[in-house]
C-alpha cells in the first residue's frame, strides 16, 4: 500500500509537463534495526540487529515497507537521487503532529499537575532503566537539507539522532521538574497501569485548561 501510494505520487511528478523532479528524500526510522516492532504476530519472535546500528548493516529478514520503498525509488527512478535518513523517536515542538511523544507526555503532565494526580511512568522496567535515543526534528529537517544539495550524499543512508543517551529514569526526573509534579518512581506493579484509562474522558479538563492558560 506505501509503495503504492509513492508510485502514484512519482509517476504524476515524473509526467508533468518540463518535470524538474531530482531529489527524493526518504524518511524511514529505527524498524530498520528493530524489525516490525508493532506487529502482535511476531511479538516475542522478532531477533534485531546487535547495537550499535550502523547504516550498512544488511536489512532484516521481516517485511519492512522501509526496504519497498527504497527499492520502488532505486529502481523505478534510478536518475532521482534518494538518501535514506533513518531516525530514532522523532520529538519536535508542533501543534499539528498528533503522534508526538514530546506533546504527548506534556498533555499528561500537565492535567495530572492541574489536577493534583501522581505523574506515574506508563512505559515498562526496560525502558525506564535501559539506554534511548530521540531524534529532534530541526536536527533532522538540517540533516535532509544538506544530503538534498551535498554531491557526496547522493543515494547513501545516514542515521540521525542527538547523540546522546537517556533512560526513562532520568527523562522523568526532568519532566517533573518541568511541568512541577512529584518524582514518581517506577514499581513492579505499574506495567497494569492503564494510562489510556487514565486519560479517557479528560477532553473538557483539557478544554478548561486551554481556555484557563490562554493556549492555542
Amino acid at each position: 500500500m506505501n509503495s503504492t501510494m509513492l508510485a502514484n505520487v512519482l509517476n504524476a511528478l515524473k509526467s508533468a509537463t518540463l518535470s524538474r523532479l531530482k531529489h527524493i528524500t526518504l524518511q524511514t526510522g529505527t524498524k530498520q534495526y528493530l524489525g516490525p516492532i508493532l506487529d502482535p504476530s511476531l511479538e516475542g519472535k522478532l531477533v534485531h540487529q546487535v547495537p550499535p546500528f550502523k547504516e550498512d548493516l544488511d536489512r532484516l529478514p521481516y517485511p519492512n515497507f522501509y526496504c519497498t520503498l527504497e527499492d520502488l525509488v532505486a529502481s523505478d527512478f534510478p536518475s532521482i537521487t534518494h538518501p535514506v535518513h533513518c531516525w530514532s523517536i522523532i520529538i519536535g515542538a508542533s501543534s499539528r503532529s498528533v503522534d508526538n511523544i514530546l506533546l504527548t507526555l506534556s498533555v499528561y503532565a500537565t492535567i495530572c499537575q492541574y489536577q493534583g494526580l501522581p505523574f506515574r511512568y506508563p512505559g515498562n522496567k526496560y525502558t525506564w532503566e535501559h539506554f534511548c535515543d530521540m531524534s529532534d526534528a530541526r536536527v533532522l529537517a538540517e540533516q535532509q537539507i544538506w544530503a538534498a544539495v551535498t554531491d557526496g550524499a547522493k543515494n547513501q543512508a545516514f542515521n540521525c539522532t542527538n547523540g546522546d543517551v537517556f533512560t526513562g529514569k532520568s527523562l522523568w526526573k526532568v519532566l517533573c521538574e518541568v511541568f512541577d509534579v512529584g518524582f514518581v518512581a517506577y514499581e513492579e506493579n505499574d506495567e497494569k497501569f492503564d494510562w489510556l484509562g487514565m486519560m479517557k474522558g479528560k477532553g473538557k479538563l483539557w478544554d478548561e485548561i486551554v481556555e484557563k492558560y490562554e493556549l492555542l
